[in-house]
């Protein structure tokens, strides 16, 4: 009997540790995650990236650096099938553990890796880009999973990074869009309110002909 309590507890603890987001919009409030030590993707750009996927809600996505799993998330609770791929493995652990708070085992599929190396055997509708190292390298090895007509979506913050990345498409066919958002936040300042900025953030993007 005791023991048969024991277990009724520990589910009743795991059923509260789970995350519930019924809203049908993306921009899941930054709070609700846990954070990896390459951060976070912000809630606003969350949302801008996948408004750029133009999703209808069945896609196959593949997340590269998908560092705590947002992104990915974001995806998954629209109805897409996420394959994640994350290098690190503390991020790796993040991501899992944010992916399992929201109850979406079923719907992601976490990979450690690099994405250079790792093989895959299936094709996707939009393959986002949040994390840029060996760029080149790892958008050789997934581009030939991209199906005609779908997208690639590639953000980043250091102009480096962006040239790059304009390069990489247009060695591939693609002309891509290019878009720069800058984001301000009110935070309290003397009890008033001042305008907070952060990192502006590039997103590079574009349809395999």
């Amino acid at each position: 009997m005791q023991a048969t309590s024991s277990a009724v507890e520990k589910d009743k603890k795991k059923m509260r540790s789970k995350i519930r987001w019924d809203y049908k919009t993306y921009g899941i409030p930054d709070g609700l995650f846990s954070r990896s030590k390459a951060g976070l993707t912000r809630e606003e750009i969350r949302s801008i990236i996948v408004s750029k996927a133009r999703i209808i809600g069945n896609e196959g996505i593949l997340d590269v650096g998908t560092g705590s799993g947002s992104v990915s998330i974001e995806f998954a609770l629209l109805g897409c099938d996420v394959t994640a791929v994350e290098k690190d493995e503390e991020n790796f652990e993040i991501a899992k553990k944010n992916i399992e708070k929201f109850g979406l085992n079923d719907k992601i599929r976490l990979i450690l890796g690099e994405m250079a190396k790792v093989k895959l055997n299936n094709s996707f509708d939009v393959i986002f880009f949040g994390g840029t190292d060996n760029l080149e390298k790892s958008v050789d090895n997934v581009f030939k999973h991209l199906k005609n007509g779908g997208r690639i979506i590639i953000a980043a913050v250091r102009l480096e990074t962006v040239v790059e990345a304009i390069a990489v498409l247009k060695n591939r066919g693609i002309n891509p869009d290019v878009l720069n958002i800058c984001l301000n936040k009110g935070k309290d300042l003397g009890g008033k309110t001042a305008l907070a900025p952060s990192y502006p953030v590039f997103l590079i993007y574009g349809d395999k002909k």
